[in-house]
């Protein structure tokens, strides 16, 4: 359906998604209603990929095109489509110059069409572009602007982006931007009960409430639960390889059972619903029914 909009069509659907995302991260459930106080909330950098595109930039990545220098680019070429590209030789809403866009189209999202306003089509055809140009990577993205002062402002913008969102092993890190842990995984002092000798079958990770809680890889939704007491509102994933994953204290809930998410797709917000003391999101890994600590996905 994206592919079929023009480029009106895509920046209102665009914005009006945008708005959505930023009104459901604002709403607190009535059930959200733990104390402020508990758990230290860091305060980081603003996040400003549009929670639509992230996970479009994740599946174009390639061995020369990272996603973080996807993203940044379409920041610094169009701010995600919001202004106009300065080279006038462009097309699309990404600001894709058109002999570029000619020799490099590619059908992203494979409905048969190709259409530099599909997002799909434009970022995944700026990946081949990085990926099979015979230029080394600074002088592609010196052709792309014609300015060295914008590509210098694509790698600071890369490097700025890569360092909030950990992704190694191809497990993408839930909470993107807030990285500390405040409960690790195994024996502890219930933080509400004072019991000594509680297990946590998970981890804590503590962020404002509101902040966006992303899929941390392909996966299908398979429970997904509203509540007042314990976990609170809470997303349950299905990955390959019998792994699965939990995302619980949500303050608003993103998506519905049995619906396929990607990598990088906003499944909720961060919340402190159930048995909380302040928001955050608890985040739990299994592998066949087994419980494991979610950090030895992204310990080296």
């Amino acid at each position: 359906m994206i592919g079929s909009l023009g480029a009106a069509g895509i920046a209102i659907s665009l914005v009006v998604m945008l708005f959505v995302f930023a009104l459901l991260g604002v709403l607190v459930s009535s059930s959200d209603t733990s104390s402020m106080e508990g758990i230290p909330v860091p305060e980081n950098q603003t996040f400003d990929i549009p929670a639509p595109l992230l996970p479009i930039y994740i599946r174009a990545e390639n061995e020369q095109a990272s996603w973080a220098r996807l993203a940044a680019i379409h920041k610094i070429t169009t701010d995600f489509g919001a202004e106009q590209a300065k080279r006038i030789d462009t097309i699309g809403g990404l600001g894709f110059p058109r002999l570029l866009w000619e020799a490099y189209k590619t059908d992203g999202d494979g409905d048969g069409k190709i259409d530099p306003d599909n997002p799909f089509d434009a970022i995944f055809s700026l990946a081949d572009y990085l990926r099979l140009s015979t230029l080394d990577p600074d002088a592609a993205l010196e052709a792309w602007f014609l300015n060295p002062n914008d590509a210098a402002l694509v790698r600071a913008k890369e490097a700025e982006y890569a360092a909030m969102l950990v992704m190694p092993r191809n497990w993408l890190w839930p909470v993107i931007g807030y990285k500390a842990i405040s409960s690790p995984y195994g024996i502890r002092t219930d933080p509400v009960s004072g019991e000594p000798g509680a297990f946590h079958d998970g981890i804590d990770i503590p962020a404002p409430r509101g902040t966006p809680v992303v899929a941390t890889q392909n996966g299908i939704v398979i429970q997904v639960v509203k509540s007042n007491s314990g976990y609170g509102n809470l997303v349950r994933l299905q990955h390959d390889g019998g792994v699965q994953s939990l995302y619980a204290h949500l303050s608003v809930i993103g998506v519905r059972r049995s619906q396929q998410v990607l990598r990088g797709e906003v499944i909720g917000w961060v919340g402190s619903t159930g048995k909380s003391t302040g928001p955050h999101l608890h985040f739990g890994m299994s592998q066949n029914g087994q419980s494991e600590d979610p950090q030895n996905y992204w310990n080296d």
